[in-house]
């Protein structure tokens, strides 16, 4: 509170109040603008100015947005703005990214930061809008950076998780990941069944016949070339739910959902069917392949390597009975 003796008083009637004004706003680094109802500048700051390349606050007066961007952007500013004085109440933070249209200006594009305030007059009616905006395209920028640098982070994560997963030569899931998909399905239909539902899955392992003496016939060249065949054969064979692995040397595995013992015998009949259908051509002669199985349907097992060992344990029965 001033008194007749205070020296500020005195001070600052010095001066006229307009012109300080405009000496603050000509002070200050962002932007403030003031408008007609219009939407035409009456005054603006002279870094705002500086901005749109012009030289002095005059030279805008009269203009309006329109003048320095694309019609679509200063549409969206201008609906803004009758909000404001419709409402008599500040739009705050409103982050745009604007492409300026004029020669003149200093850049060509940049994220602004824009709080819109009505302008009130001493009878309270509303005469137009005053502005405050900061550039803050270096913070976006670097926003921008980082959010490409997580990205890159995320790919470089989902291709160590492929590597750590994927069987390279096949491209069918590994062991690794053979024995977590057990573990999951198991903890799956664990809690189905303790809700009254019939629910089951089968593994079935299987590898493929005489496959070292293949490989001692035709060298170690084609061991790729047919472990891609039969993987090739077992995907053609399986549902889009059923899931195929290569889980050893020549070892391979099946993962069969809401599948029973039946239903899993009917498609590794199929599967071998197809073997005999579709031989493996080398050098135009036909090379036929076999696989011998062993199943194991979910009953409760305590963890996935039970259920593994005994699906391995049928594999095993199965072969000593072909008398492999």
């Amino acid at each position: 509170m001033t008194t007749d003796s205070d020296p500020t008083r005195d001070f600052f009637e010095k001066f006229p109040r307009e012109a300080l004004f405009r000496t603050f706003l000509n002070q200050v680094d962002f932007s403030v603008c003031f408008k007609d109802k219009e939407h035409r500048y009456m005054l603006c700051s002279s870094s705002f100015v500086r901005l749109v390349g012009h030289k002095t606050p005059e030279e805008l007066v009269g203009k309006t947005l329109r003048s320095f961007v694309p019609s679509a952007y200063a549409d969206e500013a201008e609906e803004t703005e009758n909000q404001v004085m419709e409402q008599k109440t500040p739009v705050l933070n409103l982050e745009k990214h604007i492409e300026f249209t004029g020669t003149r200006a200093t850049i060509d594009t940049l994220w602004i930061c824009t709080s819109i305030y009505p302008l009130i007059d001493s009878n309270g009616e509303v005469c137009g809008t005053w502005s405050i905006t900061r550039d803050i395209s270096e913070e976006k920028n670097t926003e921008q950076k980082l959010m490409q640098k997580n990205k890159q982070c995320d790919d470089l994560n989902s291709r160590i998780l492929h590597m750590s997963t994927v069987d390279d030569v096949t491209g069918l899931h590994n062991r690794k990941f053979f024995e977590e998909m057990i573990r999951r399905n198991m903890r799956v239909f664990s809690r189905v069944r303790g809700r009254g539902y019939q629910a089951e899955f089968t593994i079935v392992l299987m590898d493929i016949d005489h496959f070292t003496s293949f490989c001692t016939e035709y060298g170690s060249q084609y061991k790729d070339v047919a472990l891609v065949y039969v993987a090739d054969i077992l995907r053609s064979c399986s549902r889009s739910a059923d899931d195929v692995f290569r889980v050893g040397n020549d070892e391979f595995a099946l993962m069969l959902s809401d599948t029973g013992l039946s239903g899993a015998k009917t498609l590794t009949t199929r599967l071998s069917a197809q073997l005999k259908k579709k031989p493996l051509l080398i050098d135009d002669k036909p090379v036929s392949f076999t696989l011998s199985y062993g199943y194991c349907t979910y009953e409760d097992q305590l963890d996935a390597s039970e259920l593994i060992v005994k699906a391995d344990q049928d594999l095993w029965d199965a072969k000593t009975k072909r008398g492999n």
